[in-house]
């Protein structure tokens, strides 16, 4: 219930102590499913109903968890963020189902909202998204997925799966220029956060935010501690003219344990 939801969201923020707390809508679909959903029989349910796309069809669910959320921020500095944005319309209908919620609760409490990028084709049409959000996070795994047209969970293809493809960093590199033109925060989670070598990558593509599980922390941080990241930036430059996934990866490495 809204409820419910409220006093989760509040135990979580008096958690975190003051700390920003990122609260992502509704992520279903694709690998992840709820029993109290019914889902179509899906070919692909990686390009199907999933993410935003449940969020806006059903959207009474949607405004409770918004509802939520809301309320919640009046106990601690929260940030709202829609997974999966494909289009301007999405956005836009998101956006304004925030502003009608807030302007029904009669709420002047802070609230950034942004997007995660999960899908290329998001990537070509960020400049028109950032003008109306606060913040990008980046999700590799589907983002690698979408753009290297593999199924990671597949194990006839998971190899060909990877954080380092020349066209992977491109997408990043152009999301991150982006975003530091509009002065917009811009983070990368997922899995390959947490590779010390793909960390090293993303902070030469100027990205300086970086969300993993707790255990990668202290790897992850030790590289950073000892990472120029002006150096890195040129470095990268290098990085970025190999052609090959493997000589990326050979290179980033490298720079990591040296």
């Amino acid at each position: 219930t809204e409820e419910e939801q409220t006093d989760l969201y509040i135990k979580m923020l008096e958690r975190a102590q003051g700390r920003r707390v990122c609260f992502r809508t509704l992520d279903v679909g694709g690998d992840k499913f709820l029993s109290s959903l019914d889902y179509p029989k899906e070919d692909n349910p990686f390009l199907g109903w999933r993410s935003i796309r449940v969020s806006l069809d059903l959207e009474e669910m949607f405004r409770q968890q918004i509802r939520a959320v809301i309320q919640a921020a009046e106990h601690g500095p929260a940030q709202l963020m829609f997974p999966m944005i494909v289009s301007m319309h999405e956005l836009e209908v998101a956006l304004s189902i925030v502003q009608e919620e807030k302007k029904r609760l009669e709420s002047t409490c802070p609230l950034p909202v942004g997007i995660m990028l999960e899908v290329p084709g998001t990537v070509k049409i960020l400049a028109k998204m950032l003008p109306l959000i606060d913040f990008v996070s980046i999700g590799t795994n589907d983002l690698i997925q979408y753009t290297l047209a593999v199924d990671r969970n597949n194990p006839k293809v998971a190899s060909l799966y990877t954080p380092f493809h020349p066209a992977v960093l491109s997408l990043i590199q152009d999301a991150s220029e982006l975003c530091q033109k509009h002065q917009t925060p811009v983070s990368v989670c997922g899995e390959a956060a947490a590779d010390p070598a793909c960390a090293y990558l993303f902070l030469g593509l100027g990205i300086h935010s970086l969300s993993m599980n707790p255990s990668s922390i202290p790897e992850v941080k030790a590289m950073i501690r000892e990472t120029n990241t002006k150096q890195a930036a040129r470095a990268v430059k290098f990085a970025l003219e190999l052609n090959d996934s493997e000589a990326i990866k050979t290179w980033a490495q490298e720079q990591v344990r040296t």
